[in-house]
């Protein structure tokens, strides 16, 4: 049995926004300040993110309607290079990238809702990570009883989301002390100085933020009219999201002293934005808006996530049961129950440990998208016959941008990584390798146990 196609227009962009709208937003801009000194660099490395994700988005917008089924890379991969590349690509996504997110996303949940009593709301380490395996349980039941009520849940956590953004920008915007707007073109002076290297592990950082702008095309299968309203859902989310972010990156820098944000170990500069602009009677409130924010995005995790499975399993690269349609709720059941048990897997093993492997994933999970737009512009010109309802506009130069841009943060990624690990991660990029290197070593034992059993039979 095949998903139906029951998902609209407005609910693929919310999608767009809850995967991408995470922590990062109240986070990241501290962390770039901190590391390059200067509060233009923070503007103009947030639009080139931005570029980045449009790019892509546009990219992946002609991909998508080409293709328009459920698995996203893993499609796309599979039809431009073969099974092996698409394989990784859903090895990596469902094993780590879209489980590894729900399980930190939950956990922070439960630590930001803790912050809302003195003493934390619950105090014991097991009982918190019950908690945060209860969300993901929560959004995995909530996400098989059908994709409409799924979708309901996931617009209005969604909406409740962006209203949070929103209105800080706005009233920020309103409270802000605009003499202070000297602050938006300050330098200041940080330990080691700056260098290209430096400027690339930032933009690393702030892709980060970015993540999530393909977050439809996963379930391209169930979206309504895709030609049509798959380009859309991609461009307008991609455009809100650079608007808020750059937006929410000029009350930042306004409100809040840059000496201040980076003598700020934590690099909170969200709520040391909301303390300056608001004052400290607001912090509960802002805790309060984070959790909802998280939420928002465990739901989407545990919504696309298991459309990878899906895909994979209908191709017979994994379990073909994983492939089973409900006929009652018309939702993947048994893909979403094991992205839901691998992701509470994770919650039990640990924050740091989530932390340290999405930053070692963060160089494999980019990977697969640059092969992506690579092959989308390779079968421009090898083959003009396949149907596009959507082309690229301007190409060669879009895809042509976010391929080099890519592959300039991949290497500065590596190099940080591999050869400044007393700054960075040590040998983070190194380890992602190593994770797809076992991922070519499953392929091969799973085609040679399939070839085995198809001889059994015969």
């Amino acid at each position: 049995m095949e998903l139906k196609r029951q998902i609209g227009l407005i609910t693929a962009v919310m999608i767009i926004i809850a995967d991408v709208i995470g922590t990062g937003i109240f986070t990241t801009s501290g962390q770039v300040l901190g590391m390059t000194g200067n509060a233009v660099s923070v503007l103009v490395l947030f639009a080139v993110g931005g570029v980045i994700a449009l790019t892509g988005s546009l990219c992946y917008a002609e991909l998508a309607t080409m293709w328009p089924e459920d698995g996203g890379e893993y499609v796309y991969l599979k039809k431009i290079y073969g099974p092996l590349p698409s394989f990784l690509t859903g090895w990596i996504s469902l094993l780590i990238g879209f489980s590894l997110a729900a399980a930190m996303s939950s956990i922070m949940a439960v630590n930001y809702f803790n912050k809302l009593a003195p003493g934390g709301v619950i105090q014991d380490e097991w009982l918190s990570k019950l908690a945060a395996a209860g969300i993901i349980f929560l959004f995995s039941i909530i996400h098989v009883l059908g994709v409409q009520k799924g979708s309901l849940v996931q617009n209005i956590l969604t909406v409740m989301k962006f209203l949070v953004v929103f209105f800080f920008i706005v009233m920020g915007f309103y409270f802000a002390d605009w003499n202070e707007t000297g602050r938006l073109v300050q330098s200041y002076p940080v330990e080691g100085g700056s260098s290209i290297l430096t400027y690339g592990a930032a933009l690393i950082t702030i892709m980060y933020a970015y993540s999530g702008w393909n977050g439809t095309v996963y379930i391209a299968g169930e979206i309504k009219h895709p030609e049509k309203k798959l380009p859309r859902a991609l461009f307008l989310g991609t455009i809100l999201i650079i608007i808020l972010y750059l937006g929410i990156n000029v009350v930042y820098i306004i409100s809040t002293p840059g000496t201040e944000i980076i003598a700020d170990a934590s690099c909170a500069i969200g709520a040391m934005a909301a303390m300056n602009l608001f004052g400290p009677s607001i912090s509960p409130y802002v805790d309060f808006s984070i959790v909802v924010i998280l939420l928002s995005s465990v739901s989407v995790q545990m919504m696309i996530g298991p459309r990878v499975a899906y895909a994979m399993a209908k191709d017979g690269a994994i379990f073909h049961s994983l492939d089973r349609v409900n006929s009652r709720f018309q939702t993947p059941v048994l893909a979403i129950v094991v992205q839901m048990a691998i992701a509470v897997v994770y919650v039990f093993i640990g924050f740091n440990y989530i932390l340290n492997m999405l930053i070692y994933m963060g160089f494999a999970l980019s990977i697969f998208p640059l092969m992506s737009v690579i092959g989308m512009v390779y079968l421009r010109y090898t083959r003009p016959d396949i149907k596009r309802p959507f082309k690229v506009p301007f190409f060669p130069l879009v895809p042509l941008i976010y391929i080099i841009l890519t592959i300039l943060i991949l290497v500065a990624t590596f190099i940080l990584t591999t050869f400044y690990y007393e700054a960075y991660n040590k040998f983070a990029s190194l380890t992602a390798v190593g994770v797809i290197a076992i991922g070519i070593m499953v392929y091969f034992i799973w085609r040679k146990a399939l070839a085995y059993f198809a001889s059994k039979k015969e």
